[in-house]
């Protein structure tokens, strides 16, 4: 169609050059975008007027020339430049394109006329008229209305517009908004708007375009480089052009905006060669911060007005976008942003450095602190950097900023070894990142740096360091205020520092008391990395509780949490996996237990070492690899040496390892390990439990029920989850062997009670087999266990294994009130938590279950008999 409407000979006779109207050839690369091309189809059919606007190189045109190949008939195509200057010009293209039309029965009075004779609105009625009068719809698609030049031009086309007929449809492609009437077509329903976020690539097309450029990227790559294009499709192309002779694609892909001539070429002759007066200045000065508001604009550039220009040209799409607020901040286009940067650093240098301390200086007026840290480490201003880190340092250190914190104090420079704070800032965050040998030094250096009359404020703040650094390592904190707190954060700080320390004193309930206070004060100030430290705590108070369901969900709470922000490497976190890693064994989750203890390879101090260990080795052996599970459990214990360990981990690890030997029929090793525990635990249920079941082995089951007997005494304590279950279970099996099969079944349902709580089902697939065959036998007359008992049932069975136990008692509370439809603040009321909470738990069942929403989570949860 469209080269029959190409007629040199009519074109010469109209003195109009036939490329005008013809859209541009698709380039053999070319990604084809048929949902795109769908949705403009859809918009074409539906509305009088379609404006496709975007920066230069989005693919405005050759998305507008793709939707028309898919056309048979009825669309024309007018390439719109300088010549068309005036309205008779204007009107001479476009009555061109549409009597060339080959479909097209326009009045031949119009066809044979060399130019439009009279007034410009005598020719658009006729020819307003001639289409109307049209079999069939006419799509006319104008390309590039920006480079209209004229008022003239602009009010024909608004008149066009104005009194379209019902069969005429226009396509408007420009890179800023015209001049026409657009918001009163808004507002009538009679425009549709294709901006540049709709016309950015995705990864798929993306990995489209550069393999037809001939370019292999990694995933990860890909995803960076589609960042840093904003999925802009001259940037993706321009970047494969250059990919193609680079060695090094990582290096390359972070930089090529800054460094790349055909880039820079592209940026300077294309966008901002258009901008209108200082605007490229303006812009380049802005391009020191990621996002900036009015004000800030204002503060970084010195004019009042730079605001509206930058609400400007967002609405011109000049590759600036609002992205967020009242008032909004505005960001600059990822690509443009990079190489303004660069062309200031290079010739700017100075300047560069004084905008970083105008925008420090602003964002810390904000209260914005981790901001302004990331400009006063960009200006070589030691005393700036070391004054905004006095001011700001806590706040943002109990926010999850460590690594900011330390690229700060190396900001800060020669300041920091002459500085007692700041030194405990290096500290701190050298602890929340997992480096207690680093923070112990920094401790010292601020000692042998320490003033003669230090403030109460600093001497607290010591105490609050050197106490968590304690933790840390394995140490209890001593109990005692922390001194002055300068802020909510700190104060936040000191509650949850006392409440561990009477934790470790054996007040459960101040404990309590003090971590609920420290909850409240990191909910209210969205301190969601000491949330994550006081979910930690309370996981450890549920373990001195005996609550092995509430330390589980209260770990994974934790590490839900930290999910989220970048504090991955915090020894709170690495407790919070030994904790949560030992309830998923015991659970029979083997992958979700190995992937717990992979995070604590390398951890300090050794304890966690151990218990990463301790959960590896027994994973491996519960996963059928017996031989490296058990010789994994004895090194583990071996590597330990004579350094402390928590009593309930040295409980569970001598019990697991006792029970794996035991099985292999290795009695000397499970022997020494039950001597180990012995030495280091005393007179414990557990130590009872390894005795009674290597007699039990031996075949001495009145030896057994003595030791069964003497592990429930009175005051004999219980230190490991699933203790008790292992009790009933062996009692099970002796009085099996004894033929009381009465207090057998008792036994047994004693045993599915007490492991419903935290969901506990590894001690029944290590139970005597005759206790296995009457759990099946006796199924349907577990009353209230009997729920769990078919859980337990799948897994002996080998079915169901892999979703066995999925979610935590917590999570399964949650998902039932899922089932109504009362809203979350409801749900977060009846349990009496905060509704964070209440969506950390939602977000943990959708990750758990595969799913995305409410209704999909309860249907998944039935099939897999969890809700």
């Amino acid at each position: 169609m469209h080269e029959k409407a190409a007629n040199p000979a009519g074109g010469r006779r109209w003195g109009v050059p036939h490329t005008k109207v013809v859209p541009p050839r698709l380039p053999g690369n070319f990604v084809r975008r048929p949902g795109l091309c769908e949705k403009l189809a859809h918009a074409v059919a539906t509305s009088p007027v379609t404006l496709v606007c975007a920066p230069a190189g989005c693919g405005k045109t050759l998305l507008l020339a793709e939707w028309m190949s898919t056309l048979a008939r009825d669309a024309v195509w007018v390439s719109l430049d300088h010549d068309d200057d005036t309205a008779q010009h204007f009107l001479t293209s476009l009555r061109f394109a549409i009597t060339e039309h080959t479909l097209a029965t326009v009045e031949p009075a119009l066809r044979h006329r060399s130019a439009p004779p009279g007034d410009a609105a005598v020719t658009v009625a006729e020819l307003l008229q001639a289409i109307e009068a049209l079999p069939h719809r006419l799509v006319v698609v104008l390309d590039n209305v920006q480079e209209i030049p004229g008022r003239d031009v602009l009010r024909v086309l608004a008149a066009v517009i104005r009194h379209q007929p019902r069969n005429l449809r226009l396509v408007l492609a420009a890179r800023s908004d015209p001049l026409l009437p657009l918001a009163k077509l808004r507002v009538q329903g009679r425009l549709t708007e294709f901006r540049a976020d709709a016309l950015r690539f995705g990864p798929a097309e993306a990995r489209e375009l550069l393999d037809g450029c001939g370019v292999r990227l990694s995933e990860d790559q890909l995803l960076r480089l589609v960042s840093q294009t904003d999925g802009w499709a001259a940037g993706l192309r321009l970047a494969a052009r250059s990919l193609r002779t680079t060695q090094d694609p990582d290096r390359f892909v972070p930089y090529f905006a800054g460094h790349d001539h055909a880039m820079a070429d592209f940026l300077t002759g294309e966008v901002l060669a258009h901008l209108p007066g200082d605007s490229r200045e303006i812009l380049a000065m802005l391009s020191v911060s990621d996002r900036v508001t009015p004000r800030l604009a204002a503060a970084l550039t010195g004019r009042d007005d730079v605001g509206g220009l930058l609400a400007g040209l967002e609405r011109e799409g000049v590759l600036v976008t609002a992205v967020e607020g009242e008032p909004p901040w505005y960001q600059l286009h990822p690509l443009l942003r990079a190489y303004l940067r660069t062309e200031l650093t290079r010739h700017q240098p100075d300047l560069v450095t004084v905008l970083h301390q105008r925008a420090a200086r602003w964002f810390a007026g904000q209260d914005r602190p981790r901001e302004a840290l990331l400009h006063a480490e960009q200006t070589g201003d030691e005393r700036a950097a070391a004054e905004l880190l006095h001011a700001k340092g806590m706040d943002v250190l109990l926010d999850g900023g460590p690594g900011l914190v330390l690229r700060a104090l190396d900001a800060a420079g020669s300041l920091v070894a002459r500085d007692a704070r700041l030194l405990l800032f290096a500290a701190l965050a050298h602890l929340e990142l997992g480096e207690l040998s680093a923070a112990e030094s920094d401790i010292a250096r601020s000692s042998r740096v320490w003033p003669e009359r230090p403030d109460e404020g600093l001497a607290g703040f010591r105490r609050l360091v050197v106490s968590a650094h304690g933790l840390a390592c394995g140490r209890a904190p001593a109990p005692g205020g922390a001194g002055v707190c300068r802020s909510a954060a700190a104060e936040a700080w000191a509650r949850l520092d006392h409440g561990v320390a009477l934790l470790a004193a054996g007040d459960h309930g101040g404990a309590a008391g003090e971590l609920a206070a420290a909850d409240r004060l990191s909910d209210e100030q969205d301190l969601h990395y000491l949330e994550v430290h006081t979910k930690a705590a309370h996981a450890l108070l549920a373990v001195a509780a005996g609550d092995d369901a509430g330390a589980a969900e209260a770990s994974e709470l934790a590490l839900t949490l930290a999910g989220h922000g970048t504090w991955k490497r915090s020894p709170w976190l690495a407790v919070c996996r030994a904790i949560l890693g030992f309830a998923r064994l015991l659970r029979t989750d083997l992958r979700g237990a190995l992937e717990l203890a992979a995070g604590l390879d390398g951890v300090e101090p050794s304890a966690l070492r151990f218990a990463g260990g301790v959960i590896e080795g027994a994973a491996r052996y519960d996963g059928g690899d017996r031989a490296a599970g058990l010789k994994l459990l004895q090194d583990s214990r071996s590597a330990l040496a004579g350094a402390p360990v928590p009593r309930p981990l040295a409980a569970i690890a001598m019990a697991l390892e006792h029970q794996c030997a035991l099985v292999l029929a290795q009695a000397p090793h499970a022997r020494d390990a039950a001597e180990w525990g012995a030495r280091r635990l005393g007179p414990v249920a557990e130590v009872h439990l390894t005795v009674a079941r290597a007699r039990f082995a031996r075949g001495d089951v009145d030896g057994s029920v003595r030791a069964l007997r003497a592990a429930r005494e009175p005051g004999v304590p219980r230190l490991v989850a699933g203790t008790e279950t292992e009790l009933a279970l062996l009692d099970a099996a002796t009085a099996l062997r004894l033929g009381c099969r009465t207090k057998a079944r008792g036994s047994l349902e004693e045993a599915l009670v007490s492991a419903v709580p935290a969901g506990i089902v590894r001690p029944f697939a290590y139970a005597d087999p005759e206790v296995k065959v009457l759990l099946l036998d006796q199924m349907g007359g577990f009353g209230a266990a009997e729920t769990f008992a078919a859980r337990v049932r799948r897994v002996l069975t080998e079915d169901g294994a892999a979703t066995a136990a999925v979610l935590t008692n917590r999570e399964l509370v949650v998902l039932t009130r899922l089932t109504s439809p009362q809203p979350l603040d409801e749900v977060a009321s009846e349990l009496r938590v905060s509704v964070n909470t209440v969506k950390t738990h939602v977000r943990a069942i959708y990750a758990k279950l595969g799913v995305n929403n409410r209704r999909a989570a309860v249907v998944a949860a039935r099939e897999l008999g969890l809700g």
